[in-house]
């Protein structure tokens, strides 16, 4: 049986020197450029996190992350870890109060409210980015 893993997202420009802390060697799947909030350029990485590892992996990233408007996040489908600098944030799924306070906990680092759509994120990667029209039937 495979071991729980959950899925890292993070992005590089939030890093305070552009990388990875070396506990992530070895953990990254892939990285891809994406536009925040449909303007920014920026690049993704997505790495496969053990799960018994997780909540120190994502005390390395709050570590790391630059002070203001930044945060990278760990998640499964029932759980989220959410580092913001030098915090960690627990949201369970469907969990109103926890998402609140991870949103109020952002908002001290600056980051809009529409960035920490932490509820959607448990079902789509990027809640950001512009809805993308649906395929037409021939």
């Amino acid at each position: 049986m495979p071991k729980p893993t959950l899925r890292a997202v993070v992005i590089t420009e939030s890093l305070t020197g552009g990388a990875l802390p070396a506990a992530f060697s070895g953990l990254e799947d892939r990285r891809y450029a994406h536009l925040l909030d449909e303007q920014t350029p920026i690049e993704i990485i997505e790495l496969t996190v053990p799960a018994d590892r997780a909540p120190a992996l994502a005390l390395e990233l709050a570590a790391v992350l630059k002070p203001r408007l930044f945060y990278a996040h760990l998640l499964d489908g029932e759980r989220m870890l959410v580092a913001f600098p030098h915090t960690v944030v627990a949201i369970r799924r469907g969990d109103a109060a926890a998402i609140a306070h991870a949103q109020a906990v952002g908002s001290l680092f600056g980051i809009p409210d529409e960035q920490m759509r932490f509820a959607e994120m448990f079902d789509t990667d990027h809640p950001d980015a512009p809805a993308q029209p649906e395929a037409t039937a021939r």
